[in-house]
């Protein structure tokens, strides 16, 4: 995900061919049509980023959802920068208020540039001036005056974009939990028609933990665009693990996703940053500065229930899958995903199921032992195979026995977790750097 300098002459073809673009889809254009560009305001030579380009692409979806009529539109994804063009079957005045709420809604859409052109009557002027994104005065005064420095508007820019960028990663990931919690059935997990194997745990709780834990998720991020190592991340996940005990009073809800989400947080963060490779190598590279260490303090002295069942079974559990570059989440995500594209009952409750069939679970390790973990395997690579539409039957009634038996593979759970997560990176990474849509 590379970025690109452009030069003077670039940046003047880009405004010509700007300008040809309009009038072509102005041309023949009545009184009751306006014409709406959006183009990103970029101090600097470098135009496009992936965090530009992802701020460009919420502008698109801000836009759509002013539930304009659309009669043409046309987009345009280059080094010099990211372009919209849409036709629209509204009269300008409305369109450039309702646009202008926009630019206003949020710190980061100070970035955005939605120009509304009239057939006949040019560009359409915005009714208050816009803010300096420095000092807060008026950004025209700023520029005649030459008040700041261009050091001091990259910097600014470059802050808005990495609090916009960290904060719909954060949002993807409480959403991912939520996607987990929401799951149903879910054999012997909290899920929306019970409380699963815990007399402790319920819907409401884990609603509580996740929104605990979304200030670190930003943060998480945020450590991965500052190309943080494993320290920072460890500590602010001892304090995130604090905030969400809190939040919970005492109730250990997400603290395996709090290490795990973390890492691919951050791992997100660096892709954004710039930093190539994909998340997961990013993450599992982070896991892999302290990994082996970590294991064997937590052989010699084991202080939780997961450090207890390594230093009895051997089970590495989620440092392990982290350094390893997550192949169960990826496992998690692709039967998600087949189960998706077949158009299966209940995908996320079906992937869930393969996972526990395959997962050497910690949690499972230390309610029921080694048998515990095989009874779970076998009967779930049992229901595994059966044909799709008998299989939520058959969960339910795994359900009720894993809480007979007070089984909770909460291993797998946080698998899900994570292949919901990783399944909205997909999403959110699609605008691939030029180069890479180039080699497709």
């Amino acid at each position: 995900m590379k970025s690109y300098s452009v030069d003077l002459e670039q940046m003047l073809a880009a405004r010509e061919r700007r300008a040809f673009i309009q009038n072509r889809m102005l041309e023949g254009a009545g009184p009751d049509r306006c014409l709406v560009c959006l183009t990103m305001n970029i101090a600097g030579d470098v135009k496009r980023t992936p965090m530009i380009r992802m701020l460009f692409d919420t502008g698109i979806e801000k836009l759509k959802e002013q539930g304009f009529r659309i009669a043409e539109e046309f987009f345009l994804d280059e080094v010099s920068g990211c372009e919209a063009f849409w036709l629209l079957d509204e009269e300008g005045a409305g369109v450039k208020a309702l646009l202008e709420g926009i630019e206003d809604s949020f710190p980061a859409a100070r970035l955005f540039d939605f120009d509304v052109i009239v057939p006949g009557g040019g560009k359409l002027s915005r009714a208050i001036g816009r803010r300096c994104l420095i000092c807060d005065s008026y950004a025209a005064e700023c520029a005649r005056s030459r008040r700041h420095g261009l050091g001091e508007v990259k910097k600014a820019t470059e802050d808005l974009l990495k609090a916009f960028c960290a904060g719909r990663l954060a949002e993807a990931a409480h959403a991912s939990l939520m996607d987990e919690l929401y799951t149903t059935p879910k054999p012997g997990l909290v899920d929306m028609s019970n409380n699963g194997a815990h007399t402790d745990m319920d819907v409401t709780l884990f609603e509580k933990s996740a929104d605990a834990l979304a200030p670190y998720f930003k943060d998480a991020a945020l450590l991965g665009m500052e190309r943080c190592g494993i320290g920072p991340l460890r500590e602010r996940g001892i304090r995130a693990e604090e905030e969400m005990l809190a939040a919970t009073g005492g109730v250990n809800t997400h603290k395996g996703l709090i290490y795990s989400m973390g890492l691919l947080l951050a791992g997100m963060g660096s892709c954004l940053a710039n930093e190539g490779g994909s998340c997961i190598e990013n993450a599992a590279g982070l896991a892999c500065q302290d990994a082996e260490d970590h294991l064997i303090k937590t052989l010699a002295a084991p202080v939780t229930n997961g450090g207890a069942v390594y230093k009895t079974y051997g089970a590495r559990g989620a440092t392990g899958e982290a350094a390893a570059g997550f192949p169960d989440a990826v496992y998690c995500l692709e039967r998600l995903s087949y189960y998706r594209k077949s158009g299966c009952r209940g995908p996320a409750s079906l992937a869930l199921c393969d996972s526990m069939a395959v997962l050497e679970d910690t949690n499972l390790l230390h309610r029921g032992g080694r048998d515990g973990l095989e009874y779970v395997r076998d009967e779930a690579a049992r229901i595994s195979a059966m044909p799709p539409d008998e299989r939520i039957d058959a969960l339910h009634a795994f359900d009720r026995e894993l809480i007979s038996r007070g089984l909770s593979p909460g291993g797998s759970a946080d698998m899900l977790a994570l292949a919901f997560l990783l399944e909205r990176w997909k999403t959110i990474s699609a605008f691939l750097s030029i180069e890479e849509r180039e080699d497709r």
